[in-house]
């Protein structure tokens, strides 16, 4: 590594520019709370102390505290990186800990001298009220590229090797009160709303395994711009209680590989062939000691079925679905009800059943074919060629109101839905592995407007979680979902 690349500290910028909180102003009780961040082992201040403006906006309600922080990178000794992490301890240090929410990003030079994006607002959500220190402890990516050997890129810098611990101190006794106190509101809005979100797609799908799983014996592997590897993969996942994480093709990214570890995983079930995910990352995780299974085919038809057949192995043998092979909208949507109905989902083109697909309905002989999407997506001739006792279509005017459709066809009054970008589909590519765990549907918006069959659908639901940052979907959209 250059003498250029930076320890990382960040800083704390205008409070005010925090994203909105999942809660209703009045409803909530907002403070500005002085703060300092002092070392975790040593009675002194952290490094990180200087990088803060020592103002924190933190909100109350219902018994559970949110601390708002902005950062930026900082220049020390010389050197200048950013926090790309930070996890915080349940009960103080050496207890269970769990990342914070990334509210929103920024761009800035890197360690390898390109733009990259980095967290600016975290936030830390607290099970109580009023507490003067927080333990947590924060990954920088040059601290972190110098813990693994000295890496001069990402690829070999290991995520979390140079975290270090410290203490976020809040001075409530010189708490500034922003919102006056709750009043009694007939139309006030009790739905929740969370973001899952990372600096990357690779970041944002190792945050939904890591808000979902403890654990994980098995993980499934996907390259994060081959999207149809990783969603026929989601039925898969479901069955053996497996994330989906993304890779490059030819490394895996730091991000992904601190979840791995995380997890504990065992055994890396690749999906496609080695021109979507290379030998190379098959080698690198060998190396860590992971089992390596490769699921793939010549093409991302015959892959399909190479994780259909795993499906059925263990699940629905009677049913499978359609949907076409180069549209990512529909096979996102379709995870919900192929998860909870343990059915392999197939690919086809949009004119003909490609030729492998045919052959494995025909030896499937299966009660039940779904087809998903319209004839533009899978024509009537597709439909008529497929072999099975019965088929159905779900489809809709288009893919945002297919979406609803698939969605309703899988959990008719859910508590809680994702909602996912339909034209940026890259971040909720991993969210299908979740659908039947959290019995949540992924439904999709344009990133500006709310289907006008999604609202009533939204309607009724307890928690709506946006799957992506505010580039995918908006603030203000998200604050409109539901209502």
């Amino acid at each position: 590594m250059t003498k250029k690349f930076a320890t990382v500290m960040v800083a704390a910028t205008a409070v005010t520019a925090v994203a909105p909180t999942m809660v209703n102003a009045e409803e909530a009780i907002e403070y500005k709370v002085p703060i300092k961040m002092k070392h975790a082992h040593e009675d002194k201040d952290s490094m990180g102390n200087a990088a803060l403006d020592h103002v924190a906006k933190v909100v109350e309600k219902d018994g559970k505290a949110e601390i708002y922080i902005n950062m930026k990178g900082l220049s020390f000794m010389g050197l200048f990186g950013h926090l790309w992490g930070m996890n915080v301890y349940e009960a103080g240090l050496g207890t269970a800990k769990s990342p914070v929410s990334v509210e929103k990003t920024f761009n800035d030079k890197d360690l390898e001298g390109k733009t990259r994006e980095f967290p600016q607002t975290l936030k830390i959500v607290r099970n109580k009220t009023k507490e003067d220190k927080v333990y947590i402890n924060v990954e920088v990516d040059a601290m972190d590229a110098i813990a693994s050997g000295g890496a001069s890129t990402y690829a070999k810098t290991i995520k979390g090797k140079g975290a270090q611990d410290a203490i976020l101190m809040l001075d409530y006794s010189k708490a500034e009160k922003v919102t006056p106190d709750p009043k009694p509101d007939e139309n006030k809005d009790n739905k929740k709303r969370d973001r899952i979100a990372g600096i990357s797609r690779y970041a944002t799908a190792a945050k939904i395994s890591s808000t979902n799983y403890n654990k994980a014996d098995s993980v499934i592997l996907a390259n994060a711009y081959k999207d149809a590897d990783a969603l026929a993969a989601a039925p898969l996942a479901a069955s053996m209680s497996a994330p989906i994480l993304l890779t490059k093709g030819d490394a895996i990214p730091a991000e992904t590989m601190a979840e791995i570890t995380r997890l504990g995983a065992k055994k890396v079930y690749i999906a496609g062939g080695e021109g979507s995910v290379s030998a190379a990352v098959a080698d690198q995780l060998k190396k860590a000691g992971i089992e390596v299974v490769r699921l793939s085919g010549d093409n991302k038809y015959q892959t399909a079925i190479k994780i259909a057949d795993l499906v059925r192995a263990s699940g629905n043998k009677e049913e499978a679905i359609l949907v076409n092979g180069t549209k990512t909208a529909d096979a996102l949507s379709v995870s919900a009800f192929a998860t909870k109905i343990k059915a392999p989902v197939l690919l086809t083109g949009a004119a003909s059943l490609n030729k492998d697909v045919d052959a494995s309905l025909k030896a499937w002989n299966l009660k039940k074919l779904t087809v998903v999407g319209g004839v533009n997506s899978v024509s009537k001739a597709v439909e008529d060629a497929a072999k099975a006792e019965s088929k159905v279509r779900i489809s809709g005017d288009n893919k945002y109101a297919t979406s609803v459709a698939i969605a309703k066809h899988a959990y008719a009054n859910p508590k809680s839905v994702m909602v996912a970008n339909g034209v940026k589909t890259a971040d909720a590519l991993a969210a299908g592995a979740v659908t039947a765990k959290t019995m949540s549907p992924v439904v999709l918006v344009n990133g500006k407007t709310v289907a006008p069959e999604l609202k009533p659908y939204l309607a009724g639901t307890e928690k709506i979680s946006v799957v992506g940052g505010v580039d995918s979907i908006s603030d203000a959209l998200m604050n409109l979902l539901g209502k």
